[in-house]
């Protein structure tokens, strides 16, 4: 820890070199006046989230609970909001188009330091049982070549790029991978409850900073160092350390970790799906050519070469830098761990990368044999561990360079390489309302009931410029899709059922829920009343019904926009109840069997569930008097025992009142908030309140104590 104090305050000329990179870089981007950073998930996803986070905060309300998308999901518990992360309050102070400016330049920023610290401090750090990996000043890394090493990183293709897909998240925890690596490292190397605290503690912050897959991937690095530490001691020490620290790390995490995993584990994330769909978007050994050239297949719009997209597939470091780092590879360097190191963490990202297309499919393997990695997409995503590891590389190899000035010369010429690359991913944009379609938005929220709405049609699709998926948040349109990778696996096996399909949809639709055949009851039962189609492929143009009528058609943006006469209240009372198991009643909604107009199926043991007596006879009154995204009040006034039946989504933390009395949730339709009233007048009330976060504080509480016990010397 002191080493790492001294190289801070002894060497502030580096971090701001870099302070001048990243300015010369982003340039007009830091002050952006009306514009936003252009990221295309910034602009269709992570903007919307942050407006909604925002603006209910500023109304004195937590939103744990978003009720706009999906028919209703958690906000909280998404990775995307990660509100816990301090970095992100930034977007509560500044507006969100210089928040975002700002929070990606500095984690990049951050990205540099940190590997300049890393490896300055790393190649301090010595392997203890090689007497001649003792490192002699002679042979340590060169300032030059740690700060080489920071820059290459920082401006990598990998960075670069994921600015321009607006993967904010995701660069986020990319740039605590060498704070992580190096706490490892020198925890490795000296194996000492204060290390491992240290290391633990920066752990804690990547799994923090959201996306937690690469801190799955900085593991894997750091697991490839402790094995050369371990063959080095001879001694397994170095493997425990990094095992208590991870496990230690995880916990201090827990407010954040915790809930995340419990939506994931109800999420669609949790299908199995074939090798192939793990496998697909594969580096090629064509896709090699981005190591000599930064855009052989295009760049990031013009893109042609391997699916998915550029930025997926993006690595490009410099041919310069390239060049250092064969010349790390090959120098005779005896007892010298890093390049062992960093060389295994190249190639190892570049071999898992290429997944069934190398000659031995190394990304299959770990499929069988490591759970996390049936929840993966996109192998080339380990490509930031190439860049790491080629980065490191190009310092070391500049470090063999003989003369300061030699070095500088070369460092510029690198600069004069990359700057120009990243440059070319940042760009502003209007902010995405300025998109919008405001006609359209004016008539999806002139209604003063809660009525949902459906963009039937897939992401890619034109018209989703006239009203992203995920702007319904921004504009309070409550709607029967949205656009996020996590959605809930009930709501999304109801679509499913509606459809009749007989297998899941997820190999076509991972991001939103399957096109909802619109003829089906579960349109009326979801309370759609708008449906926005492309004019490309619209089911309902030429259809003579009175259900649904054509209110706007756009020609120039290809959409039409349908009201839906039919549509039902989103709270109601059936004549028609009935009981069953989850895989009984998902066949007869499969099968068409029941009108989901006038019945509902309940997944609960009829002998143990009250009955519902309600007839064609009997009066049924439920009015909504408040809805809010963490609560809901509805009055009933019925002469009959009965079932309240919601098209809102049911999810644990979900609590049911009557007359202040809690009063059990059941499933109905597979996913919906479902509750038993007897007969009269009733005040009822739907909290959520989701109890989970508080495990999750209780598990970083307690991880803080063991770290402070840990702390304690003796």
């Amino acid at each position: 820890m002191k080493r790492f104090s001294r190289i801070f305050l002894n060497l502030p000329l580096p971090f701001l070199a870099y302070g001048v990179v990243i300015a010369i870089v982003w340039g007009r981007t830091l002050v952006p006046g009306n514009e936003l950073l252009f990221g295309d998930d910034i602009h269709r996803q992570y903007y919307f989230y942050r407006q909604f986070v925002n603006s209910f905060l500023r109304q004195g309300i937590f939103p744990w609970w978003n009720p706009y998308n999906f028919s209703g999901t958690p906000f909280m518990a998404n990775a995307i909001t990660n509100i816990w992360y301090p970095p992100t309050w930034l977007f509560f102070f500044l507006p969100l188009n210089l928040a975002y400016s700002w929070h990606i330049a500095l984690h990049i920023l951050w990205a540099m330091i940190g590997m300049y610290c890393a490896i300055r401090a790393m190649s301090n750090v010595k392997c203890r049982a090689v007497a001649e990996a003792a490192m002699a000043r002679r042979r340590q890394m060169s300032n030059v070549g740690a700060w080489l090493a920071g820059l290459v990183f920082g401006l990598s293709g990998f960075f670069s790029a994921r600015v321009w897909a607006g993967h904010v998240d995701v660069i986020a925890a990319a740039a605590w991978m060498p704070w992580v690596f190096g706490a490892y490292w020198r925890m490795m190397a000296r194996p000492s409850r204060k290390n491992i605290v240290i290391s633990a503690s920066v752990f804690a912050l990547q799994l923090f900073a959201g996306y937690q897959t690469m801190a799955f991937f900085t593991l894997e690095a750091v697991f490839i160092a402790c094995a050369v530490h371990c063959y080095c001691a001879k001694s397994l020490r170095p493997l425990g350390a990094c095992i208590v620290a991870s496990v230690l790390g995880v916990g201090l995490a827990g407010l954040q970790v915790v809930p995340v995993q419990e939506f994931f584990r109800q999420s669609i994330r949790t299908y199995t799906l074939p090798y192939q769909w793990h496998a697909y978007g594969s580096l090629t050994f064509d896709s090699m050519r981005q190591l000599l050239t930064p855009f052989p297949f295009g760049d990031q719009v013009s893109y042609r070469g391997p699916p998915p997209n550029y930025p997926e597939h993006a690595m490009y470091v410099g041919v310069v830098a390239l060049a250092f780092l064969g010349l790390a590879l090959i120098a005779k360097r005896k007892g010298r761990p890093l390049l062992v190191v960093f060389g295994s963490i190249t190639l190892f990202a570049l071999w898992v990368s290429l997944g069934p297309n190398a000659p031995f499919d190394l990304q299959y393997l770990l499929w069988k044999a490591v759970p996390m990695y049936h929840y993966l997409r996109f192998p080339p995503r380990h490509l930031i561990l190439f860049v790491f590891g080629a980065s490191a590389l190009c310092g070391i190899g500049l470090s063999l360079v003989r003369g300061r000035f030699m070095q500088l010369v070369v460092t510029g010429i690198i600069l004069v390489e990359l700057i120009p690359f990243a440059r070319h991913f940042i760009a502003l944009r209007p902010t995405p309302e300025m998109r919008h379609d405001r006609e359209l938005v004016k008539i999806l929220t002139r209604d003063k009931e809660p009525y949902r709405s459906l963009q039937n049609f897939g992401v890619w699709v034109p018209p989703r410029d006239a009203l992203d998926f995920d702007a319904t948040m921004q504009y309070r349109i409550y709607s029967a899709t949205g656009y996020d990778p996590s959605i809930l696996r009930s709501y999304y096996a109801f679509i499913d059922a509606a459809n009749g399909a007989t297998a899941p949809s997820i190999l076509d639709h991972d991001v939103q829920v399957p096109y909802l055949n619109v003829f089906s009851t579960a349109t009326d039962f979801l309370n759609i009343k708008y449906i926005l189609v492309p004019r490309a492929y619209d089911p309902l143009y030429g259809v003579k019904s009175d259900r649904f009528v054509l209110l706007r058609e756009d020609i120039s943006r290809d959409w039409r926009l349908y009201e839906n006469k039919s549509v039902l209240p989103r709270y109601n009372v059936f004549d028609q109840v009935e009981f069953g198991e989850e895989g009984e009643i998902s066949q007869k909604i499969r099968l068409g069997q029941k009108d989901l107009r006038a019945s509902v199926l309940i997944q609960a043991n009829p002998v143990n569930a009250p009955q519902a007596n309600c007839g064609p006879g009997d009066t049924k009154d439920i009015r909504v008097t408040s809805y809010t995204p963490n609560s809901v009040g509805v009055t009933t006034a019925t002469t009959c025992n009965a079932y309240l039946v919601s098209s809102d989504v049911y999810y644990p933390g979900w609590h049911a009142y009557i007359d202040g009395k809690e009063t059990p949730i059941y499933k109905g339709n597979m996913s919906f908030r479902t509750i038993y009233i007897p007969k009269g007048e009733h005040t009822i009330e739907f909290k959520f309140t989701p109890t989970i976060f508080i495990l999750g504080g209780l598990v970083t509480l307690v991880s803080i104590g063991i770290s402070l016990l840990l702390w304690r010397p003796g």
